[in-house]
């Protein structure tokens, strides 16, 4: 999720990836993901539906600890989200056209989508469509249309 988030806001504030940039957001965050979020989210999704349940284990005192490991778990992702912004030096793109930023935001969510081997099909363009009409209510929607045909 932070990848994707993270797609849409290079879109929407520098404009498509160029490869240097992708590799290096791509790659940070799949090892962090790999190695540090994922590990904290298994432990607390077992302890949740398994672990804390469990005889001998005091529920009580394991789902305090599950909150913990939630909490560093949530701290884990931000510091992803700051690390991957600290890569961009945002540009002012308040003279672009709403078309022109729609269609970054689209091509940075494509090329992640062709990196993890996720495809783009109909289906996926009308559910995108429906987020980036609220997620930008001031463009037009035949603006979002058109950056999701291209």
């Amino acid at each position: 999720v932070n990848m994707l988030l993270y797609c849409a806001w290079v879109g929407a504030v520098l404009g498509p990836f160029d490869g240097q940039l992708f590799a290096a957001a791509s790659g940070f965050s799949r090892d962090w993901a790999d190695n540090v979020v994922i590990p904290l989210r298994s432990a607390r999704t077992w302890m949740k539906h398994t672990g804390c349940t469990a005889d001998p284990v005091p529920t009580t005192e394991c789902m305090k600890l599950r909150d913990k490991i939630k909490s560093v778990e949530f701290g884990a992702e931000k510091m992803q989200q700051e690390v991957l912004a600290s890569f961009v030096a945002p540009e002012d793109r308040s003279g672009d056209a709403a078309e022109a930023v729609l269609e970054d935001i689209f091509a940075n969510l494509v090329l992640y989508a062709d990196f993890v081997g996720f495809d783009v099909d109909d289906d996926v363009r009308g559910k995108l469509r429906v987020i980036f009409e609220a997620a930008f209510p001031g463009y037009a929607a035949d603006a979002v249309t058109q950056s999701l045909t291209r």
